[in-house]
């Protein structure tokens, strides 16, 4: 663990969850480093609560980490029946893209690396996250969709019947009782998913805000400390991310 960790960790400590499965999983699925332990924590609190009706829902996938933790914590606690739904557009957005727009050679590899495209990456991730829930997720797929989170919500509220990435015919709409908002972290994006995600939240339903930690520079930081201050919404726990109860 770096001195830089290290030091958060004393000055912001937060609960984790001991699940050896998940333990072994983060060291078997892509994208162990973007899935805060304090995360698995919340999940795991908000998923053995849920309420009686409304599915849960996640905002950004990746390679599938979250999803799969998520998938198993539903089946510890008994709620396989639960809709379990995803989207993900599977873009790949580089460190530099700002500073380097007029660069077409950069904006088309992987990090200035010629032999792998931005293509072929997110194709790979995709492909990863296909693998990794087939495997991790048996018997207990989500209906995961190739869509922005703003289509994915479109498609929700006009209850359109689709396809998902596993070839899964399933109608969208309805209750949501779990939401969790891990895509684009800025606050104009972050804010369109908490508030579609609010006006299908059931009460007693949770909301929990990825990158939201008081010591981040995310826009997703401003909006946690915004919905503190909402009429109708609770928090439950900062770990170090907030997580929110609809009351």
């Amino acid at each position: 663990m770096s001195l830089y960790r290290k030091l958060l960790l004393r000055l912001h400590p937060f609960k984790t969850l001991q699940d050896d499965y998940i333990t072994r999983l983060q060291g078997s699925v892509g994208g162990a480093g973007m899935l805060h332990p304090g995360n698995v924590y919340a999940f795991n609190y908000a998923l053995r609560r849920l309420p009686e009706t409304g599915a849960v829902l996640e905002i950004g996938s990746f390679a599938g980490l979250s999803a799969n933790v998520i998938s198993w914590l539903l089946r510890k606690h008994q709620a396989e029946t639960r809709l379990f739904f995803c989207c993900d557009p599977w873009v790949y957005d580089g460190y530099h893209d700002v500073s380097r727009k007029e660069d077409p050679e950069y904006l088309e590899y992987f990090e200035g690396c010629a032999h792998v495209t931005r293509e072929a990456y997110t194709n790979f991730i995709r492909e990863s996250f296909m693998r990794n829930t087939q495997l991790f997720s048996k018997g207990f797929l989500p209906h995961a969709f190739h869509l922005t989170s703003d289509a994915f919500f479109d498609a929700w509220h006009e209850k359109r019947m689709l396809t998902d990435v596993f070839h899964a015919p399933v109608t969208l709409g309805g209750p949501l009782a779990f939401v969790y908002v891990d895509g684009d972290h800025s606050y104009e994006q972050a804010s369109r998913d908490v508030e579609h995600a609010l006006k299908h939240l059931v009460p007693g339903g949770f909301l929990l805000l990825d990158d939201s930690a008081d010591f981040w520079k995310y826009g997703s930081v401003r909006l946690a400390r915004e919905l503190k201050r909402r009429k109708g919404l609770e928090l439950v726990m900062k770990n170090p991310n907030y997580l929110f109860v609809k009351r």
